[in-house]
Parts: structure tokens; C-alpha cells; sequence
């Protein structure tokens, strides 16, 4: 019997043996090296995904079928590995406003090295995200979590979020059914009294001091400098910008430009089907806006085409008309530059503080501000 007693007590260890491909997701203390806990034939991405997280560096496993969390299987759900990254210290990825993706596979360890040099980053990581998609996987990793941990606590900022600060332990979990995210952080060197994210919002643990804690977030960032030269834009009688062709003209054309001066590009994410839905750019005081439609490849500038173009506060610009219209000028006096055939809004306009002209494939859309003096134009 004491034999049989022995070989009996080995059959766990012989059964995890047998396992030891999946790793263990939730036994790690979130200090591990990146290439112990990636398979480098798994379909992965490595970059910047503002949705997820802006400050630091993400890896991406499109299927966690190699993992487990505590026992409960992966497979088919996201995991991603945040490694800390000096580099996205900064706000020239949240000033942008949207979502913004910039991410690319990597095949091997010598491809990792070169991206975690290239972003000033470590190579190890501090946090994990897990896609929870079902309501099924959900109610298992809360259970596991109250199992070991208690209750967690009311995120205040979501319906069913909910946290835990394990001080001991030096680790931040952020249960976020709402967004289908489930957020472990080695917080060693993160603040200890204030987290955001967007699926969890602002954190208060404790005497969170808000501003030290954004100035933190974007130590890297550089310092604005006064611009002193304004914007010169110059709009024809067709409504083209600086000779740039609603319908014809490629982002690369733009790229190209001297427009190009001091703008930020910006990929609009449709968040219904995770895809790129159009690419906007930005000018420095975010007064001038362009949009480009998607072509299939995203990357492709050359096949990205204008959808229109934004231009507020007519003050902050050099900006004239070939068609007798000025910044300034009022409603009334503007209104009879057209006729009534090309105003799209005419019956309207005793009630509006907007004209709009109706083109072939597009609308122009002329603003007007609380004196009615002209001050804004939209092209869509």
C-alpha cells in the first residue's frame, strides 16, 4: 500500500508535466522576461494601441490558446503583455484625441530585441490584459479572483468593474467586464495612490494627487513651443485647400506637401469591427483637419484619398477666398455670394448660423459665430 500511496501522490506532478506548454497566467509576479512567456510561432503583434493603454508597449497574442489562468483555459481570447517603455512617456499619442495603432508582428528574438531597442523599452514585462469575450469566462475569473482574494471593490467610474490593491504582493487587478478586460499590473514602479486607463478610468487608492500623477504619465513629453507664424491656407472657387482635391487627392500627396508642417496623423478605429474606419491629420493648434478615406491596406498613403478638410477659428490662420468670401465677413453679406440653387440649407436659414453648399460629392458647410460673422468652414 505504501507504494501504491507514492505513485499516486506523483500523478499530479506527472499530470502538470504533461501541461507544461500552457503557462499559467495568473502564477506570475509580473517580472518575467518577454521571450519566456511567448511561443514565437503564435500569431502576435508588438506596438502601440492607444485603445488598450498609451504609455507603454503591448504584445498582442491574437489566441491564447498557450495559457491558462489558473486552470481555465484561453484558447480564443487576446492576451496582451505590457512592458514598460520609456520612450511612450509622453503625450504626442494622447493629445491626438482617438485611437491610434501602430503595431507590427515579429517572428524571432533577434526581431523583439531590435523593437524593445528601437522603443527604448525593457525587456520584461509588468502587467498582463485578458480578453474575457463570454459571459461564461467571466463568471470563472471573478471566481478564481474572490477565491484568493476576497470581494474586490467597487470601480466607481463602470457598472461592473472591479478592483483589487494587494499591497503585499506589489500588484494592481482591474476586473472590467464592461470593456471584456481583465488587468493584473506589477505596480513596483507605478504610482501607488492613482490609475487610469480608458476601461477603468481615474482610480483614487488613497490621496491620489491627480495632476502629479499626469505629469508622471507624461514625463517624456516636450515642452510646447510658441508658435509665432500663423497658418497660410488659401481656399480657390472649387473649395480646394492649398490646391489639395477633395476626391483625388492621396494622403501621400499631403505627406509630400509644405502644407505638412507640424500636423499628426490619427487612425479613426470603427470600434464595431476593430478595423480602421479613416485616418485624420491634425495641424499643432488643432485648428485645420484633414480626412482620408481607408483603402485596404491602411499603411498604403497612396491609395488613401481626401474626404474633406476642417478649418476653425479663422484667427489662428492666414486664410483668404477666391470666391469673395472673408473671415469676418456676416451671414446676410456671405448668403449672396450664392444662389439660392447652390445653398443646400436655404429654407432653413432664418433659423441657422451655418450656410451649406452642396456640391457634386460633397457638402461645404460655412460657420458662423455668435455674431454671425464668418469664422469656421467644414468639407465633408
Amino acid at each position: 500500500m505504501k507504494k501504491l500511496i507514492v505513485l499516486l501522490g506523483f500523478l499530479p506532478f506527472i499530470t502538470s508535466c504533461k501541461g507544461q506548454d500552457k503557462i499559467d497566467l495568473f502564477q506570475l509576479h509580473l517580472n518575467e522576461t518577454i521571450e519566456s512567456l511567448i511561443d514565437f510561432d503564435d500569431i502576435k503583434r508588438i506596438g502601440i494601441e492607444t485603445v488598450e493603454y498609451p504609455f507603454c508597449l503591448l504584445i498582442e497574442v491574437s489566441d491564447g490558446i498557450n495559457y491558462t489562468f489558473d486552470g481555465i483555459d484561453l484558447t480564443g481570447q487576446k492576451v496582451f503583455f505590457q512592458i514598460d517603455s520609456e520612450m511612450l512617456k509622453t503625450d504626442s499619442l494622447t493629445k491626438q484625441g482617438g485611437g491610434h495603432i501602430d503595431m507590427e508582428p515579429f517572428r524571432d528574438k533577434t526581431a523583439l530585441t531590435a523593437i524593445l531597442k528601437k522603443y527604448t523599452a525593457a525587456n520584461t514585462l509588468y502587467g498582463i490584459r485578458i480578453e474575457m469575450k463570454t459571459e461564461k469566462l467571466k463568471k470563472q475569473i471573478l471566481t478564481k479572483l474572490e477565491k484568493k482574494y476576497g470581494k474586490g471593490i467597487k470601480n466607481p467610474n463602470t457598472d461592473n468593474g472591479l478592483y483589487w490593491n494587494l499591497k503585499e504582493a506589489n500588484k494592481f487587478i482591474f476586473f472590467a467586464p464592461d470593456y471584456d478586460r481583465l488587468i493584473i499590473l506589477n505596480n513596483t514602479d507605478l504610482s501607488k495612490t492613482c490609475y487610469w486607463d480608458i476601461m477603468n478610468g481615474t482610480i483614487d487608492f488613497g490621496g491620489c494627487n491627480k495632476e502629479e500623477y499626469t505629469k508622471e504619465l507624461l514625463k517624456n513629453a516636450h515642452p510646447k513651443k510658441e508658435r509665432t507664424e500663423k497658418l497660410a491656407v488659401r481656399i480657390d472657387k472649387d473649395w480646394n485647400l492649398n490646391d489639395f482635391v477633395v476626391g483625388k487627392t492621396t494622403e501621400q500627396d499631403f505627406l509630400s506637401s509644405s502644407t505638412n508642417q507640424n500636423f499628426e496623423r490619427m487612425i479613426v478605429i470603427d470600434g464595431s469591427k476593430a478595423s480602421a474606419k479613416e485616418i485624420s491629420y491634425n495641424n499643432e493648434g488643432k485648428t485645420l483637419f484633414f480626412n482620408f478615406s481607408v483603402s485596404h491596406d491602411v499603411e498604403n498613403k497612396k491609395n488613401n484619398v481626401l474626404k474633406g478638410y476642417s478649418f476653425q477659428y479663422f484667427k489662428k490662420g492666414d486664410i483668404s477666398f477666391e470666391n469673395g468670401l472673408r473671415p469676418g465677413i456676416s451671414f446676410k453679406d456671405a448668403i449672396k455670394l450664392f444662389s439660392k440653387n447652390e445653398i443646400k440649407n436655404y429654407e432653413d436659414l432664418k433659423f441657422s448660423n451655418y450656410i451649406e453648399i452642396q456640391k457634386e460629392n460633397y457638402t461645404v458647410t460655412l460657420n458662423f459665430d455668435g455674431d454671425y460673422l464668418f469664422s469656421g468652414i467644414y468639407i465633408k
